[in-house]
């Protein structure tokens, strides 16, 4: 099912449901007036209220249906559009008007249409791009402020196009003589993308291929691409440039003010986070045999170095040191007020669940969700009360659940207690991560293929090399929205 009948369904789901709302506050009115009470009419108006927002969004998607059938008919008027996907079988849409445009000549508007249309696209021909990725970069479309969104678009349209992909499974295979192998599309794909790097300084200048979104961590690496509990939880922000500057507030406060009197100062306390991106790196040498298997190579390639990625970043957010690292997660909370201390002798305690979730306030309890290392898991899991049953019998579930919120495995917190050494041990995180934590990608990571590798006597060793480079950045940038349980202990 294609994107445009996947829309279609919805629809009709959506005049369906609108159609039962309809029935049910016309049973509702039918009613004898006696029966109408404040209940009765209060359902009503959640009946309306929903109805309203059904047919805001019918109209809008019967308006992108709209939309995407104009750019499918097209599509269609360009010749060859059929081309054989690097990911195997064939895409029908290598060739659109989006990627047929020098996006670097035009306005930051019709970039933003161009880009648009292109994700469309990229979701359409299931190039193994997760969706939520593309909404990502979708937000910022919307959403960004500046010349951000302009950057961005120009850089999603050049990156997606599936001519520049085939190029670059072609440099993948032979980094020396594979560009030899273009055809005119992929020549010109992969001039643009060289031409972008140039104009928008996305990577070093010194060499190195801008990589296809299907290979681009700050894409791949989203809430369903990712191991990483921090990273599928947290707030994450696209930029073009070496940091991310926003604003952040722990909320303001209102008061009830008696007649007359002078209305209190409520003013949040705004804080101004300047987020850096740091370089991070993955390498993965591979033999000459393998690299001529360019059907599969560019797929396995990038699933072994988002892997390796995933795995450097997971460590990072959660403990890096805000230095040559990101900031991790309890980096940000250790030593501040969210750190709160176990109540245990130097162990931990059944009860340092309920003292860690009463101390995080009211506004961040929604969304609020738990992360631990696995064992700390356990040892809750064996916790029982004085009737010998099960203390958090939530943890057992398929989704584990603490006192009513999710639990998430982070492996790279502590999870385990020495009590012959003086040290903090962190053990768990819990708090609203969306509103306290921040990641900053920075759009347009590279490769760099090397083409021979020498062994220890300086002669080949019939193996190429792929180092992907990347940058990224995280924060705690709102740290009363999360709270960290610290059980110390003293030689």
């Amino acid at each position: 099912m294609n994107f445009i009948d996947q829309l279609r369904t919805k629809n009709v789901a959506l005049r369906d449901e609108r159609a039962e709302l309809h029935e049910r506050s016309k049973k509702i009115l039918a009613a004898p007036e006696s029966q109408l009470t404040p209940e009765a009419l209060a359902e009503c108006d959640k009946i309306g209220a929903r109805s309203m927002a059904i047919n805001d969004e019918l109209y809008a998607s019967e308006a992108r249906i709209a939309e995407l059938e104009a750019l499918k008919a097209e599509r269609a008027a360009f010749p060859g559009h059929e081309q054989p996907s690097p990911f195997g079988g064939f895409s029908v849409w290598s060739q659109t008007p989006a990627w047929a445009v020098d996006v670097r000549s035009v306005s930051d508007t019709q970039a933003i249409q161009h880009a648009k249309a292109a994700l469309e696209a990229t979701h359409a021909r299931n190039a193994g791009v997760p969706a939520s990725g593309l909404e990502k970069v979708s937000d910022v479309l919307a959403n960004g402020s500046g010349a951000e969104p302009g950057r961005i678009a120009r850089w999603a349209v050049a990156a997606s196009n599936p001519a520049y992909e085939r190029a670059f499974a072609k440099l993948l295979r032979d980094p020396s003589r594979g560009h030899l192998e273009w055809d005119t599309a992929e020549q010109a794909a992969y001039s643009a993308v060289a031409e972008l790097q140039r104009s928008m300084s996305l990577t070093a200048a010194n060499g190195g291929f801008m990589v296809p979104f299907s290979l681009d961590p700050s894409i791949m690496l989203t809430n369903d691409g990712s191991n990483n509990p921090i990273r599928r939880l947290a707030t994450v922000k696209l930029t073009t440039t070496n940091s991310w500057n926003g604003v952040t507030s722990a909320g303001a406060t209102a008061e009830w003010k008696t007649e007359e009197a002078e209305v209190a100062d409520g003013s949040p306390t705004l804080a101004q986070p300047s987020i850096p991106t740091f370089f991070g790196d993955a390498f993965v040498p591979y033999s000459f045999e393998w690299g001529m298997d360019a059907q599969d190579a560019l797929q396995e390639l990038t699933a072994v170095l988002i892997d390796a990625a995933d795995n450097l970043m997971a460590t990072a957010y959660t403990t890096g040191n805000g230095t040559t690292a990101p900031q991790g997660i309890v980096t940000g909370l250790a030593g501040t007020a969210s750190e709160i201390n176990g109540g245990g002798s130097e162990a931990l305690a059944a009860a340092d669940a309920y003292t860690l979730q009463n101390a995080l306030p009211a506004r961040f309890s929604s969304g609020a969700t738990w992360q631990s290392h696995i064992a700390t898991a356990n040892t809750f899991r064996q916790f029982e009360t004085t009737n010998g049953a099960l203390a958090f019998p939530e943890l057992r579930e398929g989704q584990p659940r603490l006192l009513g919120k999710n639990w998430f495995e982070n492996s790279n917190m502590d999870g385990s207690i020495n009590a012959a050494a003086t040290a903090n041990n962190y053990l768990m995180v819990y708090g609203n991560v969306a509103k306290g934590y921040f990641i900053v990608d920075r759009i347009g990571s590279t490769l760099e293929l090397i083409p021979n590798i020498m062994g220890a006597n300086q002669r080949p060793t019939g193996q190429r090399g792929a180092l992907l480079w990347f940058r990224t950045g995280g924060e705690v940038v709102v740290p009363q929205a999360l709270r960290l349980l610290d059980v110390p202990t003293t030689a």
